[in-house]
């Protein structure tokens, strides 16, 4: 009987022996496992925010140069009518593009940016037209073409600057979030909107 007994306390040391290195093992299999998993996802965050910083690089002036253009400031009087609505074409292009690699509320606030400033579908193979008047445009540019009016939208489809202004706001808000950027950053005030102009 005392034989039976050691060969079977003898039998629950060596299990012990064995289940303790084993359990230390797969769990150091575990942690390893969860640690490279966890370095894929920072790595892949990275990434994914280098990618977007690089779409805002691309993105961001472009966006800039239209809200500009349509609120009477900076650039404005740099661009010409053909350059704006040339502007759009690649804007849609990189902002459809760059839409999985944000998120959909910038995609859609985007979308809303361009309705105000351009009015599409105005007819079969006809580009879109701005939203904005261009009689103080032709005013202050001596090279005004006269074909360039064509480019315009009539005054009742106009959009307010202030419109503009706003929207355009709300794309650089997104855009910081996106990038990861504290969310209470604030857009700086890009001056004030002429007045009696759209």
């Amino acid at each position: 009987m005392d034989a039976g007994n050691w060969t079977w306390l003898e039998l629950a040391k060596l299990v012990a022996s064995l289940f303790i290195p084993m359990t230390l093992a797969i769990f150091g299999i575990y942690i390893h496992r969860v640690t490279k998993r966890f370095e894929h996802i920072q790595w892949r965050s990275q990434k994914l925010i280098e990618k977007r910083l690089a779409i805002y690089d691309d993105l961001a002036p472009q966006f800039n140069d239209l809200m500009c253009y349509f609120t009477y400031v900076g650039c404005w009087k740099e661009l010409n009518p053909l350059d704006v609505v040339a502007l759009k074409r690649k804007l849609d292009k990189k902002i459809h593009l760059a839409s999985p690699l944000l998120s959909p509320t910038f995609f859609e606030v985007c979308q809303k940016f361009q309705s105000l400033c351009f009015e599409t579908y105005t007819g079969w193979g006809q580009d879109a037209r701005l939203k904005t008047q261009f009689q103080r445009r032709k005013e202050a540019r001596k090279d005004w073409i006269e074909e360039w009016e064509l480019c315009f939208s009539g005054s009742e489809a106009c959009t307010n600057p202030q419109e503009i202004k706003a929207a355009y706001a709300n794309i650089m808000k997104l855009f910081a979030e996106d990038i990861g950027v504290h969310p209470s950053f604030l857009i700086p005030n890009s001056g004030r909107v002429p007045s009696g102009v759209q």
